[in-house]
């Protein structure tokens, strides 16, 4: 437990100077996770909605808009001590680059708050009536020994299981502030909400990234977030599951690969051969995603806080307004 500890809070210091910059089908359980990518070609996403990080915390200085809020409560178990005494110094929340970039964008009715917290499980949620994030200690230590366990299985690169952490924390934010805007702002959501967060999550860390970040290291944290869903997949479910909020583990996985595979057809057309996408889902897959992204700029576009009004001509030009 002790070694567990010590690994985490390395894990913790390396995610503050990277922060500071910017049931698998059998055929594909036993690959390797990662894989080289190519750079990206053109994406459906509208790259001018957001510039560089640097320029939106300058926009977001000049703002009106709350600023977001940042808490980290100390836990009562003595094992998840030494994570709260790193996240605390460190202010992890407040360095996460999506978040870093989103930080008085928006006219929001009141202050958003992100919290760490023991849960007594791993986990993360939105509570509306506090009006708060929360990050459960018990995550950043179950995802750090995920990324050890897929890094001995594969026998990855040494730093795998922080990557595996980093990418999965800015996923799980980036979905729970969906739920805290949906909330806020009152937005309409005419599906499955968890659904539609976790698109608006990987357009965040698609268009948001860190500035030192390369366009393949951004798809892989992306796929690395598709691996998580998967991690407790048995493949059998009883009606609970089929009744739950959430899609299954593979339906998200396999949304997230569609969107993955949306970025750049070409260079992901490999995808399909190796089983992590259908052909007829591939064929659907840059529609669905101009849809989404679409959709999420057409509802956040009117909430924009005064100082981002060249974010709003540009998102205009992409959804094809007149007079834009």
């Amino acid at each position: 437990m002790r070694f567990a500890i010590c690994m985490i809070t390395v894990l913790l210091m390396a995610l503050a100077s990277a922060a500071g910059c910017v049931r698998v089908p059998p055929a594909t359980l036993e690959r390797a996770p990662e894989r080289s990518l190519r750079p990206l070609a053109a994406s459906p996403v509208p790259r001018a909605l957001v510039r560089l990080r640097r320029a939106s915390m300058h926009a977001a200085q000049a703002a009106d808009a709350p600023a977001f809020e940042y808490a980290y409560r100390a836990p009562v178990s003595p094992e998840l001590q030494p994570i709260f005494v790193r996240v605390r110094d460190i202010d992890l929340l407040r360095a996460l680059p999506e978040v870093q970039a989103i930080d008085g964008m928006f006219m929001l009715p009141r202050p958003l708050r992100y919290v760490t917290a023991e849960c007594g499980e791993f986990g993360a949620f939105y509570r509306p009536g506090e009006g708060e994030v929360v990050l459960c200690y018990e995550t950043l230590r179950t995802l750090y020994e995920r990324g050890q366990a897929l890094q001995r299985r594969f026998a990855l690169a040494d730093d795998y299981p922080l990557r595996y952490t980093r990418a999965n924390l800015r996923f799980i934010v980036m979905h729970e502030t969906g739920h805290a805007l949906v909330h806020l702002l009152d937005l309409p959501v005419t599906g499955r909400q968890e659904d539609a967060v976790d698109q608006l999550a990987a357009i965040l860390m698609l268009r948001f990234a860190d500035v030192a970040e390369t366009p393949a290291e951004v798809i892989d944290n992306l796929r690395m977030a598709a691996n998580w869903m998967l991690s407790d997949s048995t493949g059998a479910y009883n009606l609970d599951a089929y009744a739950d909020e959430h899609a299954l583990g593979e339906q998200r996985y396999f949304n997230l690969q569609c969107l993955i595979y949306s970025t750049d057809p070409p260079a992901f057309a490999g995808m399909v051969a190796a089983g992590d996408l259908t052909a007829a889902r591939a064929a659907g897959c840059e529609r669905e995603m101009r849809q989404a992204a679409r959709a999420w700029l057409r509802l956040l576009l009117p909430s924009l806080a005064p100082g981002y009004e060249a974010y709003e001509e540009e998102a205009a030009r992409y959804l094809g307004v007149p007079g834009a």
